[in-house]
Order: structure tokens, then C-alpha cells, then sequence
């Protein structure tokens, strides 16, 4: 009843906001990164199942089926200009399903809709809005930002009182939580997941035109990551730190003073107890680096045995048992590669970093770099092979990556959109008899099709 009651209230807002997309579009990010999926069963009233998927992938299905039947022309449009990335990714989807659905691995199922199926939607569903006008991208970092500030905040809450604060029973039933104690995960599903969307979101700080807010917000990231005790979301989020500080549009003098700031809080922090836990793990790491070569060693002396089709998602944490190993495979790529077939675990992964390379010059300060960083960070840990918000999120600024290059490409053709437009020739003289030089699409009027983005889907007055 309550997940009926859950179903029914997605439909109405997606049919709600029909016309305003992004109110629902939103509020996906926010019940991803502050509902875990460990406590998704307080909207759904489902815990276990092939039903007990987050509450935030009915609130996508409900808007893409309102989107097929209210605005199915946004929907083509995308399909048709990204026609070859989504028959990659709807191939991997079909061949993550086969080899789940013959593995009789129900949990499996659900990991793939969490991780794979709706976020590869919720893509879809921010680049069809993204035809209907423009400031998508802003109000997407906007959104992260806000929601990354609030998780943060959170586990600086947990590490001063010691307690997880929400979802206590469904941390506690998650095996690595009495291990991992003094890692605190803010409103994630894992301390790592914490430190994934925190080094994904850092850069987009850049875009922000306020200083103070710019400073406030690393700040606060830094002590999140802090708190994660991630090694290499410490390195991600300096990083970002040194790139937001170069590409300020700011005097040479002041980017000086704002580093040696920044470095004068870093040593600060770093002589105080929020540094105990990572100086602890870069002493002694108690036996995980170690562990990751062994497990890439295992993978690589059998990986044609996945070649082309795996066991089912979920597979490769039975196969690690059985190896032996004291840790999963602890990487993405690995771990679909054996759960539905290294070949499409490459596609996947390989469509992502085409998005990201293609999109270089953007036009939004830091968000090439958050695209990389969505590349990076997911490969150093098990992260889409476990239900968090790592999934929505990689995806969500691999759209930002698209529009945004979509948005750039509209900007440089627009001159020559212009002067194809100019007026005709006077009476009596024809685009023939131009003179040398002058080029005979001035002479005749602008063509028929339109540039494929209006200017509607370019920055605003606001975008950085």
C-alpha cells in the first residue's frame, strides 16, 4: 500500500510539473543524495525485492512516461542526434539484463535499474529538457552544489556527535559499518560515496561568481572528505581547489594571496584531530592497496572467461569470495566486466569518456574537470557496483558535459547563422553577378533548417 501510495504521488508531480520539468528533475538529485538507498524503504515501504528499487527511480519513470506523453517530440530529438550513444547504451543495458536474468540473482536486478538503467534515463530525460530553453546547466550546479553542502554538513553533525543521526538501522545492517567506525558518510549510502560526489562537485565551485561562497563551500567539502578518511578524494579536492583558484577571472596578485591562504588553512587542518582518520590509512592502509593488485592479478589471468558475456550483476562479489579475496574487485569496470561481459563493461565506460572528450571547452569554468573526475574516481573503488548516489550523479554532469558542448557548438556557429541571414541584394541584382569575394549566400535568404539548439539553450546573463 505504501508503495503504491509512493508511485502515485511521482505520477502526480510528474504530471504536476509537466510543463516545468526541472521542479521533479531536482528533486530526483535531492532524494538520491539525501535519502541512502538503506533508507529508501521509509518512502516505499520496501526493503527487499525486485520492488525495493530507490523511491527516486519511480519519480524518473514517472516523469519519462509523462514526457512520452506530453512532449515525445524532446525525447526523438535527443535520440535522433545521439543516436549511436544510446544504442551502445541500450546494448549494455539488454546484455547486463540477459546475464542478470539468468543468474537468478534477483538483488542483482535491482542494482541494475539503480546504477545503470535510470541514471542512463535520467541522462536522456536532462538532455530532452534542455531542448525546451536554456540555463539547464546552471541550475543543475546549483542544485549539486546545494545538496553536496547539505551532506557534508551532516557528517561533520556525525563526526562531532559520534552518531550516524538518520537511517541508524540500515547502517547498521550494512557489514562494513561496525569496521569502518569513525568514517562517517553524511546522508550516502558509504563514506566513499561521500568522497565520489564531493571530488565530482568541487570543481563546479569555479562557475560561482561570489568569493566568499567559493571559499565557504571548499571549505566545507574539504572537511567532508575529511571525514570520509578518502585518500583520493583528499587529492581530487585539491585538485579542484588549485584549478577553481587558477581559472578565477581574478588579478595574478590576489590568485597568489587566495593560494596562500588556502595553504595556511590546509596546514591548519591538517595539525588538527579531523586529519587523525586518512593519516591513519596513508600510515598503514591496513592491507587495501595490496588487495587491489591481487584482484587485478586475479582478473587479468582469467579475464577472457568474461570476454563477452558475464554471470549476472552481482556476480563478481561471489567470485571474489571464491578467490578469496579480502575485499570485492574494487573497480567498476572489473566488476561489470565479469557480471555481464568485458566488452560491454568497456562500452559502457568507454561512452562515458567520449562524452567527456568531446565536451573539453564547455564554456562553464570547472565543469570539464568535473567530467573527468566522473571518469576518475568511480575506477579507484567498487562505487557502481553498489546502490548509491554515484550512479545519478556521474551521469547528471555527463549531461551538464553534453548541453553545455551542445550550447558551445550553437555559439560558434551562430556568426555564420548571422551572415546567411543578411538581407538580399537590391532589385535587379542577383547572387550571379555579386562581386568577387562577396559570397552568394549573402545574396539569398537564410536556409530553411535551423541550427539543431536555439538560442534559447545558451547561458544566460547569470552563467559564468
Amino acid at each position: 500500500m505504501q508503495l503504491a501510495a509512493w508511485i502515485g504521488l511521482c505520477l502526480a508531480a510528474a504530471f504536476l510539473f509537466r510543463k516545468r520539468d526541472r521542479v521533479p528533475l531536482a528533486a530526483v538529485l535531492g532524494l538520491w543524495l539525501l535519502v541512502p538507498a538503506i533508507g529508501s524503504s521509509t518512502l516505499t515501504g520496501v526493503s527487499s525485492g525486485p520492488t525495493s528499487v530507490h523511491a527516486a527511480t519511480w519519480l524518473v519513470a514517472s516523469i519519462f512516461l509523462v514526457r512520452l506523453l506530453h512532449d515525445p517530440a524532446s525525447i526523438r530529438m535527443v535520440l535522433g542526434a545521439h543516436f549511436l550513444l544510446f544504442l551502445i547504451l541500450g546494448l549494455v543495458i539488454v546484455a547486463a539484463y540477459l546475464a542478470t536474468s539468468t543468474s537468478g540473482n534477483g538483488g542483482g536486478m535491482v542494482l541494475l535499474v539503480d546504477q545503470i538503467v535510470v541514471p542512463v534515463l535520467f541522462f536522456l530525460l536532462l538532455l530532452a529538457d534542455a531542448v525546451r530553453g536554456g540555463g539547464l546547466v546552471v541550475m543543475l550546479r546549483t542544485v549539486l552544489l546545494s545538496l553536496v553542502a547539505i551532506a557534508c554538513a551532516v557528517a561533520v553533525a556525525q563526526w562531532l556527535t559520534g552518531n550516524v543521526l538518520f537511517y541508524e538501522a540500515g547502517f547498521k545492517s550494512q557489514y562494513w559499518f561496525a569496521r569502518d567506525a569513525g568514517r562517517w558518510m553524511g546522508t550516502l549510502d558509504q563514506p566513499l560515496a561521500l568522497s565520489l560526489v564531493v571530488g565530482v562537485a568541487a570543481p563546479l565551485v569555479a562557475g560561482l561568481t561570489r568569493q566568499w561562497l567559493q571559499a565557504g563551500l571548499l571549505a566545507l567539502m574539504a572537511v567532508g572528505v575529511l571525514i570520509s578518511q578518502s585518500r583520493v578524494g583528499l587529492v581530487a579536492l585539491a585538485v579542484a581547489i588549485v584549478v577553481v583558484v587558477l581559472i578565477a577571472r581574478r588579478p595574478v596578485w590576489v590568485k597568489t594571496a587566495m593560494l596562500l591562504v588556502m595553504a595556511g588553512v590546509g596546514a591548519a587542518i591538517m595539525v588538527s584531530p579531523l586529519v587523525a582518520g586518512v593519516a591513519a590509512r596513508v600510515a598503514d592502509d591496513t592491507g587495501s592497496s595490496e588487495a587491489r593488485g591481487i584482484a587485478l592479478e586475479y582478473f587479468l589471468s582469467r579475464w577472457n572467461d568474461f570476454a563477452v558475456a558475464g554471470q549476472g550483476i552481482g556476480s563478481s562479489y561471489r567470485l571474489a569470495v571464491q578467490a578469496g579475496l579480502q575485499t570485492s574487485f574494487e573497480n567498476p569496470t572489473l566488476m561489470y566486466g565479469i557480471d555481464f561481459g568485458l566488452l560491454f563493461a568497456v562500452l559502457y565506460f568507454g561512452s562515458m569518456a567520449v562524452l567527456v572528450f568531446r565536451g573539453m571547452r564547455t564554456g562553464y569554468p570547472g565543469l570539464t574537470l568535473a567530467g573527468f573526475m566522473a571518469l576518475v574516481i568511480p575506477q579507484t573503488y567498487s562505487s557502481l557496483a553498489t546502490r548509491s548516489a554515484g550512479g545519478i550523479v556521474i551521469w547528471t554532469v555527463l549531461a551538464m558535459v553534453v548541453i553545455a558542448t551542445d550550447e558551445a557548438r550553437a555559439r560558434r556557429a551562430s556568426p555564420r547563422a548571422r551572415v546567411t541571414a543578411k538581407a538580399p541584394a537590391p532589385a535587379g541584382v542577383h547572387a550571379a553577378a555579386a562581386p568577387a569575394g562577396v559570397h552568394a549566400a549573402a545574396a539569398v535568404p537564410a536556409p530553411a533548417t535551423a541550427p539543431a539548439l536555439t538560442a534559447a539553450n545558451l547561458p544566460g546573463p547569470g552563467s559564468p
